[in-house]
């Protein structure tokens, strides 16, 4: 049965896209992945297909779920990787879940029950989760097994992972007592700034063993994956991806733990 990830934090640009799309790019090399694009403003979906969000209007995870079935909405990206896409109607998604579940605890089962007869099909399963703690966020949380939290090195950021704990700890409460904290990622660090290594220490002094011991760059050829997909054909493209790919030996050596 595939294992259900999701990339979160209530802060938008701290790197969760990114992250969940590069992520899900180096496990499909040995595995099957199911990345799921559960932000409304489907970069996700743009960065794995490198098509045009709209193109997906009427085909994407909102209507998954109103039908309550994936399968015809499942984007085939390669061999080894799939993806449900998103588009901004995926705004929608809290009025949807209220005409769809009179019951609470339905409505935030609704992404968990949507997943539950396709994960075997699956080693992994990646979702992608919107800077807000609002229905979107608690559906992912209920979903998952364990919950990735991406911290850009900025005061903001930092200062929104308390909160976005909390979140977790309410998705337990209510409806998924197994999730698991699986670490917190440092993104975006720029090394040559005071603030961004104060900000880091003081996650590793406060969060302890946490946080990843991957440290995430800022690197201008990440950015361009975000116009023109992920690529792995030139040494640019193989540094960019050499942090990330420390990252994910860290994060499958803690889920399988």
């Amino acid at each position: 049965m595939g294992i259900t990830i999701s990339f979160g934090l209530q802060k938008g640009g701290v790197g969760k896209t990114t992250t969940t799309a590069i992520t899900a790019y180096l496990l499909a090399k040995n595995h099957k992945v199911l990345a799921i694009d559960f932000d409304s403003q489907g970069n996700l979906t743009q960065m794995l297909t490198t098509e045009d969000v709209y193109q997906f209007t009427g085909k994407t995870i909102l209507e998954a779920i109103q039908e309550k079935n994936a399968e015809p909405y499942i984007v085939e990206v390669n061999e080894n990787l799939h993806l449900l896409p998103a588009e901004d109607l995926l705004a929608l998604l809290p009025n949807k879940l209220v005409e769809l579940y009179s019951d609470r605890k339905d409505q935030l089962a609704s992404l968990r029950n949507l997943l539950a007869p396709i994960r075997d099909r699956y080693d992994y399963i990646l979702v992608d989760l919107p800077p807000n703690v609002g229905d979107h966020t608690l559906c992912g949380l209920v979903a998952s097994d364990y919950a990735v939290v991406v911290m850009q090195t900025e005061p903001f950021a930092f200062n929104a992972l308390e909160r976005y704990l909390e979140t977790m700890e309410l998705a337990q409460e209510m409806s998924n007592p197994d999730l698991r904290l699986a670490g917190i990622l440092t993104c975006l660090m720029n090394q040559q700034t005071s603030i961004d290594n104060a900000i880091r220490l003081q996650a590793v002094e406060d969060y302890e063993t946490l946080v990843f011991e991957t440290v995430i760059k800022r690197k201008a050829r990440i950015k361009e994956f975000s116009l023109e997909g992920i690529q792995d054909r030139t040494k640019a493209d193989r540094d960019a991806l050499e942090q990330y790919q420390s990252f994910v030996e860290e994060l499958l050596a803690r889920v399988k733990a």
